[in-house]
């Protein structure tokens, strides 16, 4: 009688988290090519060449793969990267640059990230429960870097509409600048075009912020 080799359905841990770290990236790669209308799991397991049921298995399905994509540096920038190299001094800054440090580490960062940009770029026409996850990770973070600030704003500052606002401006550049040399006369593909930027929003916080 032949005997049969006896195959172990025990994974080895190895192989196990290069699974997740190439599902984990295949699902960014995806949801900045296809949106997230056509996001689903088969197409995630084609695209990363492995069966659809170690989606469930590791993230116990699409919801909990795309999470995990979101705590990714890939993905999103943590509150130290925001910080830079200001932790200490950031206890000591009044509000207005406080303000102004976020938003100019934060356009930075997301620039940096081509696939978060093209993300951003299908939230603004779609939206359901997968979108979430990731408007979730960066309300997150944004709190946690907030919570740094000592000094309250002036009174009569909405602090969360001027925190809407600011993203929404700043996601906007960002977004556009992948298929506009300048927009309203700034150059968004050159240094001095984003200086520009960031010169503006110095001023703008300082004058909302300033007491």
């Amino acid at each position: 009688m032949a005997h049969l080799k006896t195959v172990s359905k025990v994974i080895p841990i190895r192989n196990k988290e290069l699974t997740k770290d190439k599902l984990i990236k295949t699902v960014g790669k995806v949801i900045a090519e296809v949106g997230f209308q056509q996001l689903g799991v088969n197409v995630v397991a084609r695209a990363a060449g492995v069966d659809k049921k170690l989606i469930y298995r590791y993230f116990y399905g699409l919801p909990g793969l795309v999470a995990a994509y979101g705590q990714t540096v890939d993905f999103w920038p943590t509150v130290d990267e925001l910080l830079g190299d200001d932790l200490e001094s950031i206890h000591e800054m009044p509000p207005s640059e406080v303000m102004s440090h976020f938003f100019k580490q934060y356009l930075r960062a997301i620039l940096r990230r081509p696939h978060t940009l093209e993300i951003l770029a299908w939230e603004a026409i779609e939206r359901n429960d997968l979108t979430k996850v990731l408007e979730d990770v960066r309300a997150k973070t944004a709190l946690e870097f907030f919570e740094l600030m000592q000094e309250d704003p002036p009174e009569g500052v909405d602090m969360t509409a001027l925190v809407l606002v600011m993203a929404g401006a700043v996601n906007f550049l960002a977004v556009r600048s992948r298929i506009h040399g300048s927009l309203g006369g700034v150059d968004l593909q050159s240094e001095e075009g984003w200086r520009r930027i960031e010169r503006t929003l110095d001023f703008m916080l300082e004058k909302i912020l300033s007491k």
